[in-house]
């Protein structure tokens, strides 16, 4: 994922480099071998198509990641799926023709919402506020990532 974006690329949403070739690798795999992987780079590429405005990319991801069940062994990998998944999702569902993917926005907002967790708070808020834009709903998020020292999703709630 770093290692692919530290040379100037057309497609940084692309997972193509020296460390790693997402289809050269996929093309390796078979079964369940396969669709892990496809499901853990689908989710890096969302949060780089996310990160880069390349709703092309987002909208062709989302539909790849929205096969998956919102389950994972390991909660730091199913966090950064969900959380990309659904911001990708509300950036997407106010283009004309794409609602329906609030839905899927919606079950990442839910995963966050019940989480409990003070690390969760300013995810929930960014999803939030791109489910339903506002300088308030903004505003809010980034004072619960200063609070909660997110910098890295601070710049992006500041971004929108």
């Amino acid at each position: 994922f770093a290692l692919n974006l530290r040379k100037p690329s057309n497609y940084p949403s692309k997972l193509v480099g020296e460390a790693f070739n997402e289809e050269e690798v996929l093309s390796e795999l078979e079964g369940s071998a396969h669709s892990q992987t496809l499901r853990d780079s689908s989710s890096l590429r969302v949060q780089l198509a996310f990160v880069f405005w390349n709703e092309a990319d987002m909208i062709d991801l989302l539909k790849i990641l929205e096969t998956y069940d919102f389950q994972d062994q390991f909660a730091s990998r199913l966090h950064n799926r969900l959380v990309f998944t659904g911001l990708a999702a509300f950036a997407i569902c106010h283009k004309k023709g794409y609602a329906s993917y609030t839905a899927l926005g919606e079950k990442c907002l839910e995963h966050f919402k019940k989480s409990g967790s003070v690390n969760a708070r300013p995810v929930y808020l960014f999803l939030k506020s791109m489910k339903s834009p506002s300088r308030d709903a903004f505003r809010e998020a980034i004072e619960a990532c200063v609070e909660g020292n997110f910098v890295n999703i601070e710049a992006m709630v500041n971004e929108r």
